[in-house]
């Protein structure tokens, strides 16, 4: 059989063979990798200190994963005009809205990618959570001050867009980056902020509620990575299995064809009379 595999048509599926297994193995370690970052994230003590804003974001850039629950201290201003109300958010199980307000850091940072010629023509700004209330007339009514302000206060990535044809002039169902920009002229951020405490830049006695933080919880190892880091392991292991099935098949069929038992038929040339056996009775 090691004949059979070292010919050039078996190779050729061995190392394409070889490769899948590679791919499957690599994707397996991901997945692993994926759930042990997940604990570590969250028994990574250096997230409760708080760090200079500007000196870990940039805006127009993508926010790295690890700054994911990262604590910052944040100084600049509301920009009252420009703001979110957040539909479906839940306080002490009780469904209501976020009111988010975007907020303009002094002296951002950009991403090197980043189109900044014209810098000046528009805010940069990113998204923070002022606070909560059930009554949406509440949450049109709330209205942050423009005074200048330093927050403590923690990242949180951004969410994917949702649809929000259903619903009123102002309100949106997530924290969205592309929606943000479509709302507001503005340089953003990838990231959205969580006060640590509520900020008391409310107008006219703000009858919003704290919407506090959720720390990140060590839940143990995260099992459902695992689970998809074995599944990929067994693709592996599947794969070289139906590479090893198709030639062990194939030389046993190789086999049976050389083991058959061969007929050979003769043949004369014409004219030529065949030995003639007596019979009984036949004359002698």
């Amino acid at each position: 059989m090691l004949r059979l595999a070292l010919k050039p048509r078996w190779l050729g599926f061995l190392a394409l063979v070889l490769v899948l297994v590679t791919a499957f193995v690599m994707l397996s370690a991901w997945q692993i990798d994926r759930a042990q970052s997940k604990r570590q994230q969250a028994d990574n003590p250096e997230l409760a200190v708080a760090k200079p804003f500007n000196d870990i974001m940039e805006a127009q850039g993508p926010m790295p994963g690890y700054l994911a629950d990262q604590r910052v201290t944040i100084s600049g201003h509301f920009l009252p005009d420009q703001q979110i109300i957040i539909d479906d958010r839940y306080l002490n199980r009780t469904k209501g809205y976020w009111v988010v307000t975007m907020f303009a850091p002094d002296d951002p940072e950009y991403a090197q990618s980043a189109d900044t010629d014209n810098i000046e023509s528009k805010p940069t700004a990113i998204p923070v959570v002022r606070g909560w209330t059930e009554d949406l007339e509440t949450a049109k009514a709330s209205t942050a001050s423009d005074a200048d302000v330093t927050l403590d206060a923690r990242i949180a990535p951004v969410e994917g867009p949702l649809d929000t044809k259903d619903l009123p002039e102002g309100v949106v169902r997530s924290i969205s980056t592309s929606q943000i920009v479509n709302l507001f002229d503005v340089y953003t951020y990838s990231a959205f902020l969580f006060p640590q405490e509520k900020p008391e830049v409310g107008i006219g006695g703000d009858q919003l509620s704290y919407v506090p933080y959720q720390e990140p919880q060590d839940e143990g190892f995260d099992l459902q990575s695992a689970f998809y880091a074995l599944e990929w392991i067994v693709f592996a292991v599947f794969a070289v299995y139906i590479w090893f099935r198709l030639l062990r098949d194939e030389y046993n069929s190789l086999r049976r064809e050389d083991q058959a038992p061969v007929e050979y038929v003769v043949v004369k040339d014409a004219g030529e009379k065949l030995p003639h056996t007596p019979k009984n009775g036949d004359p002698q």
